[in-house]
């Protein structure tokens, strides 16, 4: 009998995979593409592309609570060319969903992913073929085309957009946070983030 019960809860991990919700087990990615700057086109190397997953956990009187599930980071190369690792975690409350991820593409000197502003009209502005809708399907390949900051502001709001959300998330992406940092001293921030 406990045999029985341990190969239903294999089975029930194996089941939940993916986005469609479930218990146990919970898997994402990997997410490919290619960073290339907005004007010329030609690809950027070292930029920081990072998601971040969170579970929501229903059940709750005051609705969905989220949770940190996981966090990967990966450099463009050369060529711009990314893969962000599968993500997983594992959560035991059985009305759980994983959501869709949080992209941040970054690095020191440009303007970042998700473009910076309040409306679209304005995110448009900074990254004409910004949809919203990036990084929501792991098996197409994404470009994301990146401009330069026109004044001093934009970059310290660029920097500032670019931080991820949970602050659980800082320690799985070592990175981002030194690429952040880096920007942070170029522009005369005081302090460091801390992980």
């Amino acid at each position: 009998m406990k045999k029985f019960y341990l190969a239903l809860i294999f089975v029930l991990a194996i089941a939940s995979e993916g986005l469609c919700g479930g218990w146990i087990y919970y898997t994402d990615g990997p997410y490919k593409g290619k960073v290339v700057d907005l004007e010329t086109g030609k690809p950027i190397e070292g930029a920081v592309v990072a998601g971040v997953w969170e579970l929501a956990l229903y059940g709750s009187p005051q609705g969905p609570i989220p949770r940190f599930c996981d966090a990967k980071e990966t450099l463009t190369d050369k060529n711009g060319g990314f893969t962000v690792p599968k993500a997983s975690c594992f959560h035991l409350w059985p009305f759980t969903k994983l959501g869709w991820p949080q992209f941040v593409v970054f690095k020191p000197g440009y303007l970042g992913y998700p473009p910076i502003g309040a409306a679209m009209e304005e995110r448009l502005s900074r990254m004409p073929d910004f949809t919203g809708e990036e990084f929501r399907d792991k098996k197409h390949y994404y470009v994301i085309k990146l401009g330069r900051p026109k004044i001093k502001e934009e970059r310290a709001l660029t920097q500032s957009n670019a931080q991820p959300h949970p602050f659980e998330a800082y320690r799985k992406l070592p990175t981002l946070l030194k690429l952040l940092n880096e920007e942070r001293k170029n522009l005369g921030l005081l302090g460091e983030i801390e992980p």
